[in-house]
């Protein structure tokens, strides 16, 4: 797989409090200073709300030329994700590198967390898998950080 883009994702039950407290006050800054998009070699994965940074920690990739804790990415505006949901879109690009001896991974899934709590986890739909065996093997990642805004009339 060269190419995915996120169609399930998993939002992590301690950022959606976040935005939730969030919502009482006025911030006083961004909700996610310090995101990172990460992959999960573990073939176990499959993320739940309750999932933690460190649990999913365990299982981060780590194949050659893989940035270590992940790619830091810049919050984008929201954006109509569809016809009832905003939210966030990223788009990262993970390349495999020389190295002797070459690091091999199997990829499950995908992960954002904001250097404490999991925002979004997926694991790969449809038992899908990215596979980086050799140097230029690669993964553009679309993620998505959905939030439906649905309002009913009265």
């Amino acid at each position: 797989m060269d190419q995915y883009t996120a169609q399930a994702v998993v939002i992590g039950r301690d950022f959606a409090n976040t935005v939730l407290a969030a919502m009482k006050t006025v911030p006083g800054g961004a909700l996610i200073v310090t995101g990172k998009v990460r992959l999960s070699q573990d073939p176990a994965f499959n993320p739940t709300p309750a999932s933690t940074r460190a649990g999913l920690a365990a299982g981060e990739a780590d194949y050659s030329g893989y940035a270590a804790g992940g790619i830091a990415y810049v919050v984008p505006d929201p954006v109509n994700l569809d016809t009832e949901t905003q939210g966030l879109q990223v788009t990262v690009a993970f390349v495999a590198t020389a190295a002797n001896p070459f690091v091999e991974n199997t990829i499950y899934g995908w992960w954002i967390d904001d250097g404490t709590n999991v925002v979004v986890a997926e694991k790969f739909a449809n038992d899908a898998t990215a596979n980086f065996g050799a140097a230029g093997d690669f993964l553009s990642l679309n993620t998505r950080v959905p939030f439906m805004l649905e309002q009913n009339a009265s």
